[in-house]
């Protein structure tokens, strides 16, 4: 399947193995090529040559940088989109749900992330509409 829009703005800070795998394959699979990085510090040196991205970060990503991670984010490319991973099993995520929507996030999906969920963020911000 081939996306409706170029994928070059599409990138994760996901520091959990297991919804990085999720999404890296699925959006693959949905034609996607969504770039890794590692640290904030690539991440924003990335996003100052964007003017539109979607960014999904993670709640454990958050945790272990702090929510000023946003402002750095949104600083790097006002256009993107910053999408939050958690997991509501987890209570200590509830707060840095909280505080990410309080800081003007774009959204937050709670894990199991459904594929209708993941792929109408990743339309959805880069100005394109689901198919069907």
């Amino acid at each position: 399947m081939t996306p409706s829009v170029s994928s070059d703005a599409l990138f994760m800070l996901v520091a959990d193995s297991h919804p990085r795998e999720f999404l890296v394959s699925f959006l693959e699979a949905q034609g996607y090529a969504p770039l890794v990085l590692g640290h904030p510090g690539e991440m924003v040196k990335t996003l100052k040559r964007k003017h539109q991205a979607t960014v999904f970060v993670d709640c454990l990503t958050v945790g272990n940088y702090g929510p000023g991670l946003y402002a750095k984010l949104k600083v790097a490319c006002p256009g993107c989109r910053i999408v939050l991973l958690c997991n509501k099993s987890h209570h200590e995520h509830r707060d840095l749900v909280k505080e990410a929507m309080d800081l003007g996030i774009y959204a937050c999906l709670l894990a199991p992330f459904a594929e209708w969920e993941i792929l109408a963020m990743v339309r959805r911000s880069q100005g394109t509409r689901p198919v069907g």
